[in-house]
């Protein structure tokens, strides 16, 4: 369990309410054997980080000797229930209640009318959650207070603050998983490390694009911590997956450290994963790793030395009870040290054999190895294609897609032999059995205005949008140049891009960058 977990904190608020306006010669909190209600509010800890969620629970019950009516406060038309935080990012204090907080979004209709009224009973309740991370956001670290005020007719009443903190951490990069064929728009699973007061944790996270014209764009969701690594680990990589049926399946998360590579799945921890040890530290692990519905996850990885692929398998369901050995099941011997690699898997249709294209520059041109799974396991290497005249750009992996007839679509970003500074892109495309169709294609693609150091080539996972491309260049300076840059020009995004380089093909298109306390975050490449 993760070290800033503690124990449910919980405070007690003691209100008093009038059910009728109150006499003259009265007050509803001084009138004797009136009716008293409690708002209780539960937290599930009291350190958390930015990133997380922050939800409280909240209860309101009738304690009192006689049944209560009061204005629902919990209605998103009610704004008679105000929480304030006051902290760092809140000296003067920030408030929000119901009403506020839903009209945000435009999309959401709410009444005018005061919320309906509503009829405790002796001891009944009324129950909500407050998600504060969305009500009241805060990134910055320190102690923050959390206070409620209910104001109704004849009714003023503050609460007892409740305090919690939220403690320093620091981003890493993140990867993203997709659905090799999503058949509507989906959603992207990213991971990464996460440092917490020293302690590096494993973070997970769901993103979508927005659907509405009045928000577009990715929005922030808040993460899972899904615990303590140890020092040293690396690579924390989310797979993709071949589920295109969306049926319930087994959800994988892996990272290596050293000699070992990891894996999450129920019912393991990152405390007790599953595991494999290998005789010597990868060279690289291929990504993504690939999870088939069947809950099996595929992890390929260069061996030791550059010259060897080889793939492991782990293998779980969702009422699993035991932590299986993960196993190796298949080695193929490479021709040549790979500079760049990148693996897929068939949809489920056509089931669950999985390619990896391997690029090798030569001093001829670039080599593209192809690499597939075996009906009954194993590798062979079943086709290499020669692409004279180009020289790798640094840190760039290739793009991969395969269509609904088994056709694997790579793409390949490069630099011509003759001119350094010019991107070319190479399209290839292998049949159904792995072989090669048809002779590849290579385009000029621009001048680039500064030294590359990083790129990536992307299809759209999506059958709306399904095999369109898109590409991006970082440059040593910070600016992109991309596909989809509608002025032609280099863009500069808002935070340091995450390396490895990820894009993220949705309505817009994306590229991932690194917000230092949240985590992943979604600019468009505009």
């Amino acid at each position: 369990m993760s070290p800033i977990l503690l124990s449910c904190h919980t405070l007690l608020v003691s209100l008093t309410l009038a059910s009728a306006p109150p006499r003259p010669t009265k007050s509803p909190s001084t009138q004797p054997g009136g009716p008293s209600v409690r708002i209780q509010f539960n937290m599930p800890k009291e350190r958390f980080t930015a990133i997380e969620d922050r939800s409280l629970r909240l209860t309101v019950r009738n304690n009192g000797p006689s049944p209560v009516e009061l204005a629902d406060p919990f209605r998103n038309s009610d704004a008679t229930l105000t929480y304030t935080l006051t902290g760092p990012e809140y000296p003067q204090g920030r408030s929000a209640n119901g009403r506020e907080v839903t009209l945000r979004n435009p999309d959401n209709a709410v009444s005018p009318d005061a919320a309906p009224r509503v009829r405790l009973g002796v001891g009944q309740a009324l129950e909500s959650v407050l998600e504060l991370h969305e009500w009241l956001p805060v990134t910055r670290p320190g102690r923050y207070r959390l206070e409620a005020r209910l104001e109704q007719p004849a009714l003023s009443v503050e609460s007892a603050p409740v305090e919690f903190d939220i403690v320093a951490s620091t981003s890493g990069p993140a990867s993203l998983g997709f659905d090799v064929a999503a058949r509507y728009r989906s959603s992207v699973f990213a991971t990464w490390f996460q440092e917490i007061e020293g302690q590096p944790m494993l973070v997970a996270g769901v993103y979508a694009d927005a659907t509405d014209d009045s928000e577009w764009g990715v929005r922030w969701s808040p993460a899972t911590i899904l615990g303590p690594v140890e020092p040293g680990s690396r690579d924390a990589l989310a797979p993709w997956t071949n589920n295109t049926q969306g049926a319930p399946c087994v959800d994988w998360v892996v990272w290596r450290k050293g000699a070992s590579v990891m894996a999450l799945a129920e019912p393991a921890t990152t405390e007790h994963p599953f595991r494999m040890d290998l005789e010597a530290p990868p060279e690289s692990l291929v990504r993504p790793p690939l999870q088939t519905a069947a809950g099996e996850l595929f992890i390929p990885f260069i061996a030791a030395g550059g010259r060897e692929l080889r793939l492991l398998r782990f293998q779980s369901t969702l009422d699993s009870t035991e932590v299986t050995p993960g196993r190796e099941v298949g080695r193929v011997r490479l021709p040549g040290k790979p500079i760049a690699s990148r693996a897929t898997i068939q949809p489920d249709s056509l089931g669950d054999a999985i390619s990896v294209v391997l690029v090798e520059d030569t001093a001829e041109g670039l080599d593209l190895h192809h690499v597939r799974s075996r009906a009954g396991g194993g590798l062979t290497r079943v086709a290499s294609t020669r692409l004279p005249g180009l020289r790798a750009l640094p840190s760039s992996e290739p793009g991969l897609w395969m269509d609904p007839a088994g056709r694997l679509n790579v793409a390949v970003l490069a630099a011509s032999l003759k001119h350094p500074r010019r991107a070319m892109l190479a399209q290839v495309r292998y049949r159904a059995d792995g072989r090669l169709e048809s002779p590849p294609r290579v385009k000029a693609l621009a001048e680039l205005p500064a030294v590359p150091r990083a790129a990536i080539a992307r299809h759209h996972p999506e059958d709306l949008s399904k095999g369109e491309l898109f590409w991006a260049i970082l440059l040593v300076d910070g600016r992109m140049v991309t596909s989809s840059t509608k002025n032609g020009g280099p863009i500069t995004p808002r935070h340091p891009v995450a390396l490895p380089l990820e894009l993220y093909p949705a309505r817009d298109t994306y590229v991932l960058t690194v917000d230092p306390v949240l985590g992943p975050s979604f600019e468009p490449l505009r």
